[in-house]
């Protein structure tokens, strides 16, 4: 196995299962080298399968697609699709045409219509782009006052940015993950966040595999109105008030609490690798409930150290649990933490990394 990244300070560089590693352009700064890269290393080494990983990466490769299909294959829907489904304008649309649950949402095209739009809101309310990973670019408002300079600030950096109410934040967190090929689910998992970072919203950093039909339907009938092919994670969070799952987002590629299917028996990398390659695949649609999986370094000790309670320190332990697990920790590849604490030790020197923290902390 082939393993890329942006860095030589890559965790799964120091994996046993990884034959050999090389350092490509970065696609978040530059892109047009990033493919230009591929496209030769694809022509001039024996590759059978290319699987992107990170946002950028997957976004560039469902791109040019075709491009690097001539050299390999390329297990990716492709750009249309792909951009249909991480913008979060058109999949709340697409939520509301199917009648699957979601908080309400405005879609304003400057700031004057925000101004009108603001008596139909409920707030607190979230300011999105509408393509961007994760948390990254939001901002969250509390009273209509505040409402147009935080649109402003938010629209300087990504244009036409959409207005959400958002869910209480005791709300939990819940995903509902897929592997989708020739029309039919060869993978499905569910679960729910029991911790994350920041704790007003962020990565998680303990889950929990659950069984929940509904959470599962409503992916699947996204999933399956966009004529999606591949892995996507559709992410939930559960409103307290009505005990029901609210649609947030859809990730149309892997996503970062991967781990967790694996540990409970849903190895969606090695699944897609073999449908993509055309192995015959047995579906993978139950699992157990209640695995547990957690993202220790360095999620988890920052959740517990912005909490500053006895509380959150009784919750942190024990570490070792039955039916718990590590995203990088594990004896039986042990290596990579040794590349995660060097990669950690690169970026305390980065002062953006440090601002970072403490605005999210803060928030």
């Amino acid at each position: 196995m082939i393993c890329g990244e942006s860095t030589r300070f890559a965790t799964s560089f120091a994996s046993k299962y990884v034959d050999r590693t090389i350092v490509y352009p970065s696609p978040e700064s530059r892109p047009r080298e990033f493919v230009d890269f591929l496209l030769e290393f694809l022509s001039s080494e024996d590759v059978d399968l290319v699987m992107p990983i990170a946002h950028e990466s997957t976004r560039l490769i469902n791109r040019y697609r075709e491009r690097l299909a001539e050299h390999t294959t390329v297990p990716v829907a492709g750009r249309e699709r792909f951009d249909e489904l991480v913008r979060k304008d058109t999949v709340m649309k697409r939520a509301e045409r199917l009648g699957i649950p979601h908080p309400k949402t405005v879609y304003p095209d400057n700031v004057e219509e925000v101004r009108s739009l603001r008596s139909e809101l409920t707030f607190p309310v979230v300011v999105k782009p509408v393509d961007s990973a994760g948390s990254r670019g939001l901002r969250y408002v509390d009273s209509p006052d505040s409402l147009a300079s935080v649109y402003e600030s938010v629209d300087e950096l990504h244009p036409w940015p959409i207005v959400q109410e958002q869910i209480p934040l005791e709300g939990q967190g819940m995903g509902a993950t897929f592997l989708i090929w020739d029309g039919e689910v060869v993978a499905q998992f569910a679960y729910r966040r029991l911790r994350e970072y920041p704790p007003s919203g962020g990565p998680s950093t303990l889950r929990e595999s659950i069984h929940h039909e509904s959470l599962l339907e409503y992916g699947k009938e996204l999933l399956f109105d966009a004529d999606w092919e591949g892995v996507a994670m559709v992410e939930f969070k559960n409103d307290p008030r009505t005990d029901t799952p609210n649609l947030l987002e859809i990730n149309p590629r892997f996503w970062g609490s991967l781990h967790l299917p694996y540990y409970a028996g849903v190895d969606y990398p090695a699944l897609l690798a073999s449908v993509a390659l055309g192995e015959p695949v047995a579906p993978v649609l139950e699992y157990p409930a209640g695995v547990k999986c957690r993202y220790l370094v360095p999620g988890d000790f920052l959740y517990l150290i912005t909490k500053h309670d006895l509380e959150a320190v009784r919750e942190f332990f024990p570490l070792v649990d039955e039916d718990m697990h590590y995203d990088i920790l594990d004896t039986d590849d042990v290596f990579p933490v040794v590349g995660r604490i060097g990669a950690i030790l690169r970026h305390l020197a980065d002062a953006s990394i440090w601002r970072k923290v403490v605005f999210r902390s803060s928030r």
